[in-house]
């Protein structure tokens, strides 16, 4: 049966976070909630949850509380429980019986690939299995409808995948299956979704139908051919990679062209960003965050200090040549190589595992490489060559008791720096208040601000834009972008795939081995991958993950990375599945999965 929503207003203490939802979430169908802090996700999978009453509206085919299973942003796992304990326990306040548990249980774990550390305390976890093993706990017993909020966020791509299969076995059960997202590349994958700002719904459907119908016009251009990006009443620009956007609201704005630009179709990436403009457009601003008991705020947006070109030139910033870290008798890095010049930004993919902190902590000289050599600036990585590094933690390197601008005046003072206006505006715009108390999103402005206030020559970033929506992260990219344009370098991991294509370079590791170097282009090469269609997906599904195929859930059509056509067909003749393939370009989520695979079988 599915759920229907009409009219759902939600409010805390008067001010609205859900504002007339109409929504409908399908049996055995993943429904994605996309959008930023303060969309209204989390409020809407509460009311789903039963957690929280509406003020407004109603809700027709929600199935009683025993029979939905709810994952809360935080993964919703109890830190000093072993895993099994947290399964045990959770089956026990679901009234799951014990033969009943003594068979999901085994089943899950094992689907999650945690049977390995069943007596391990979940705090001790990596944060790809923390949410996995939230989710097995939301699903131990069977629920009609599973609601996930955020399972996803600031998890590794390997580990998101395996959370997709996850995901997409209980759809394939028949579950009702929401989840709410800051990836937009992970809404594609959804059968439906819905993209929230401020508590309204701004477009729903499939993510093919809500790109092509996007209002206004886009255009692109080669950034480096483009002298002057235009700007002004009903005009927008921002950057992706070498490509940069302009599009036209169609409002104070002629039907030609901008110079240089040529009309282009719109991806969900650039379609999210241009709907959430035009609400800001329309509305003044998004909201930050959702908060009980304490109001809504505006944003302050990215500010734009004027930029000066960096006075210490050098061929390679970053110069890391066959690099080997080892404690004890684990390899972190084994023969590692790369660099970075001056205006270039390479980001750096990998798994939970691969060494990606391992190698930013040797290149900021918190740890000593076991052979190899590596050199900041044309030296050693030491106390003077740090000072010219920005540099953002995935944990963003905030003081939590201290408010925006005490943070902002403490680095200053660290760096012997000013603070431009600019930032000073937008520090005083988020008030008194600690950063702690501060939505992540501005969070995660406010640690980039505080990283780059000292005109740094390179900036190492860790997962800069994890958890913000579409806009906030094109906006701080552009400043990225900025920064590179006047020749500063940056080294980014990022867990989110489209992001890779803001790099000019991508290295992709792999448990401490380079796997990969180039642009996406490169890297892809002429790898293809199949889509698999079938009436009966389910047990297509289950056919190809039996296999060992790396396949992945794409609403109701399946994505086989890599895939024989033959190895397919003769797995699903066998079963007597009927079904269509169609040939399709790898993405770089599919070489994640194929290129591990191919250096286990070379090796």
């Amino acid at each position: 049966m599915s759920v229907v929503m009409h009219a759902v207003s939600a409010s805390y203490d008067g001010v609205k976070a859900l504002d007339g939802i109409d929504a409908t979430f399908e049996s055995g169908l993943v429904t994605a909630l996309v959008g930023g802090d303060g969309a209204g996700k989390s409020t809407l999978l509460k009311i789903l949850a039963g957690r929280l009453a509406c003020d407004s509206g109603s809700i027709d085919g929600l199935p009683s509380k025993a029979h939905i299973g709810y994952q809360p942003a935080d993964g919703g796992v109890w830190d000093n429980l072993s895993v099994i304990d947290n399964m045990r326990f959770v089956a026990r306040v679901y009234g799951l019986d014990s033969a009943c548990a003594r068979e999901r249980i085994p089943q899950l774990v094992e689907r999650a690939g945690l049977s390995a550390v069943l007596g391990r305390a979940a705090g001790n976890l990596s944060g790809g299995m923390r949410r996995k093993l939230g989710f097995i706990m939301a699903a131990v017993h069977s629920p009609d409808l599973l609601l996930l909020d955020e399972p996803t966020t600031g998890v590794d791509p390997p580990s998101r995948e395996e959370l997709w299969s996850l995901i997409g076995t209980e759809a394939m059960r028949g579950s009702t299956v929401v989840i709410s997202t800051t990836y937009v590349d992970e809404s594609e994958r959804a059968g439906g979704l819905y993209l929230l700002n401020r508590g309204r719904v701004l477009a729903h459907g499939r993510a093919a139908t809500i790109s092509s119908g996007i209002p206004g016009r886009l255009y692109q251009a080669p950034f480096r051919q483009v002298s002057v990006l235009p700007e002004g009443d009903g005009l927008h620009n921002w950057r992706r990679a070498d490509t940069a956007f302009v599009w036209s609201s169609g409002i104070g704005s002629d039907d030609a062209a901008p110079q240089g630009f040529t009309r282009c179709d719109a991806d969900m990436e650039n379609a999210s960003i241009i709907l959430l403009l035009r609400d800001e457009d329309a509305h003044g601003g998004s909201a930050v965050a959702e908060m009980p008991g304490s109001a809504r705020r505006q944003p302050p947006q990215v500010p734009l200090p004027p930029q000066t070109p960096s006075t210490h030139a050098v061929a390679k910033v970053v110069e890391v040549d066959h690099v080997v870290k080892r404690f004890g008798k684990f390899t972190a890095l084994d023969g590692v190589s790369l660099d970075v010049r001056p205006g270039e930004i390479v980001g750096l993919i990998g798994g939970n595992g691969a060494g990606k902190t391992t190698l930013m902590r040797i290149l900021l000289g918190l740890e000593m490489a076991t052979k190899g050599s590596v050199k900041l600036f044309g030296g050693a990585p030491g106390h003077d060559a740090r000072r010219r590094v920005g540099y953002v933690p995935q944990g963003l390197g905030l003081y939590p008791a201290l408010s925006a601008l005490e943070n902002l005046r403490f680095s200053a003072q660290v760096f012997r720096s000013e603070i431009d206006d600019h930032t000073l505006s937008f520090a005083r715009e988020c008030g008194p208040r600690p950063v702690s108390s501060l939505p992540w999103g501005t969070r995660r402005l406010l640690a980039y601000l505080v990283a780059e206030q000292h005109d740094p020559d390179l900036f190492v970033l860790d997962e800069p834009t994890s958890g913000m929506d579409p806009v906030a992260r094109m906006r701080l990219w552009k400043e990225i972008h900025r920064k590179a344009d006047s020749g500063a370098g940056a080294l980014v991991t990022t867990h989110y795939m489209a992001e890779a294509a803001q790099c000019d370079r991508c290295v992709i590791l792999s448990q401490g081995v380079m796997l990969a170097n180039g642009t996406v282009d490169e890297i892809i090469g002429r790898h293809r991958s199949l889509v698999v269609r079938a009436s009966r997906w389910q047990e297509v599904f289950a056919c190809l993950r039996t296999a060992g195929l790396p396949v992945s859930f794409e609403g109701r059509a399946l994505r086989v990375a890599d895939g024989r056509e033959a190895e397919v067909r003769t797995l699903l003749d066998s079963a007597g599945e009927r079904y269509e393939i169609e040939h399709v370009p790898a993405s770089l989520e599919d070489m994640l999965a194929i290129l591990p695979r191919r250096n286990a079988s070379h090796a």
